[in-house]
């Protein structure tokens, strides 16, 4: 005979059940979409930026002999050409004084201009040199050039340049303070022209004082400039020795000729700096990239979770957590996906052989996959995917293209992802998202055009409801002539 206490137990245990599973049903549903078509002049094969607080949304696109950068208009769904200065390198947004919303910005040769969408014109916002002293003109790409690093609502400028960073932080009447950053670009010299590439910026704080620093990577350390009380910046840096085992600049560089093997070769580079255990710390990233040989190899992925001690951050010189993976990794994802607070991993990852190597030339595919981390409460990822996903990768060997179909995580309302995966040339797949296990097994399928390079969608609000949409770019090299030089946004519902 059962006794009531036993039975009131079971009955908790069940409404608690019950309870998880309707909190949580809310956003059990996978994503769908309504579809709006955008007609463009050019294709739409560049870069994509939607101005926040602002209904735009800008696309570049290029061919062998023009550049071109288009205005969406999300209210009318028109589409309008932007003339751009021959000066211009890269575009991105910025917030100004007295201007409402993200404005289109372009660092060009000569300094940084502001598009003025009423007048139609450019304007001069300032003055600067930088790396890119020469114009390419058949690309307009977009760069992050823009931050808000002392938090008044204002973007300042971060440029690169030979040697250092030109840093033009915004006053509240539109004018700009400079400050010069001392720290070296590095130079590839494979054969006669030689190749400059500027170090990436970390923008954490790193000694706890609650104001964002600017930190460099460089051999096994980290090159800091804390900002002051001020919000000015020191032009020197200080360092702070690491001891995590980053492989030093030069043996990173990987060049034919140098006289080492691949065989056994591990480089280990900083891959993120950014708050991982959800503790308000930042946390450091490695990536250990482990050869088998030239064309083989497996990548792991230590996380050394950041420490308060009297001067700022540290690190313990051995990670706290590690990811295994294997294959070539591509892009490197940490988002956290089903709004616990805690971030999680993923990546596409590709096993590159002999075989697939024969099946690429034979059949001009290839497949890649999706592999999904779940942290857990401890901090800890698991030894092995929560979740995988086969995508089905075009090698064009006509155009020397690789196109990787839309594979991607969207957020609803309630901070919750959908992974959502093209399939073929008119299949959108929606997989809903599930406890633990991150997404269902089981996709729902929406007829939907798909473009050649769906790598290039861009995941964004669109409409301002706090769900995640995409907006699909369609190239002059679709499959049907139809598709060519639009977008297809489609928005979350």
């Amino acid at each position: 005979m059962t006794s009531g206490f036993a039975n009131n137990n079971h009955l908790a245990q069940w409404s608690g059940l019950a309870l998880s599973l309707a909190l949580f049903s809310s956003s059990c549903f996978a994503a769908s979409f309504q579809s709006r078509q955008i007609k463009l002049d050019h294709p739409a094969n560049g870069h994509l930026l939607k101005l926040k607080d602002n209904p735009l949304l800008m696309v570049s696109g290029h061919n062998t002999e023009h550049r071109w950068l288009s205005q969406v208009d999300l209210t009318s769904s028109q589409a309008s050409q932007i003339a751009i200065p021959t000066t211009a390198q890269f575009f991105d947004q910025a917030f100004l004084a007295g201007q409402a919303g993200g404005q289109l910005v372009s660092l060009t040769t000569e300094g940084v201009a502001h598009y003025q969408h009423a007048d139609k014109r450019w304007r001069k916002l300032l003055s600067s040199s930088s790396l890119y002293r020469v114009v390419d003109t058949k690309r307009l790409r977009h760069l992050e050039f823009s931050h808000d690093l002392n938090n008044d609502q204002l973007s300042d400028f971060l440029l690169p340049d030979f040697n250092g960073y030109q840093l033009w932080m915004q006053q509240a009447d539109g004018s700009f303070r400079h400050f010069e950053l001392t720290i070296d670009s590095q130079m590839q010299a494979f054969d006669e022209d030689p190749t400059y590439i500027a170090r990436k910026p970390w923008l954490v704080d790193l000694n706890l004082d609650g104001r964002t620093d600017i930190a460099f990577a460089k051999d096994d350390s980290l090159q800091l400039f804390l900002q002051q009380a001020d919000g000015s910046f020191l032009q020197q840096p200080t360092t702070l020795e690491l001891g995590v085992g980053l492989t030093p600049d030069n043996q990173a560089q990987l060049r034919s000729g140098d006289g080492r093997s691949f065989k056994g070769l591990v480089i280990t580079r900083l891959q993120r700096l950014m708050d991982i255990n959800g503790d308000n710390i930042v946390d450091l990233v490695v990536q250990q990239q482990q050869y088998i040989d030239a064309m083989e190899q497996n990548y792991s992925y230590h996380i050394h979770y950041g420490e308060q001690s009297s001067d700022g951050v540290r690190f313990q010189s051995k990670p706290n957590q590690t990811i295994s993976t294997s294959g070539v990794q591509f892009k490197v994802n940490f988002v956290d996906l089903d709004n616990d607070n805690r971030v999680d991993f993923y990546t596409p990852a590709a096993q590159i052989g002999v075989r697939s190597i024969i099946r690429a030339l034979v059949a001009g595919t290839a497949n890649v996959e999706l592999l999904f981390y779940k942290q857990q409460a401890d901090g800890s990822f698991g030894t092995k995917p929560v979740y995988k996903q086969d995508v089905t990768v075009e090698i064009s060997l006509g155009n020397g293209q690789v196109n990787m179909p839309l594979a991607t995580v969207l957020k609803n309302a309630s901070g919750i992802a959908s992974l959502v995966v093209g399939d073929g040339q008119d299949t959108l797949r929606s997989f809903a998202p599930v406890p633990a296990k991150l997404f269902s097994q089981k996709s729902t399928k929406q007829s939907q055009a798909m473009p050649k390079r769906g790598m290039d969608a861009l995941v964004t609000d669109l409409d301002g409801d706090g769900k995640e949409d995409l907006v699909l770019p369609f190239t002059s090299q679709e499959a049907s002539a139809e598709l060519t030089n639009q977008l297809q946004l489609l928005i979350q519902q």
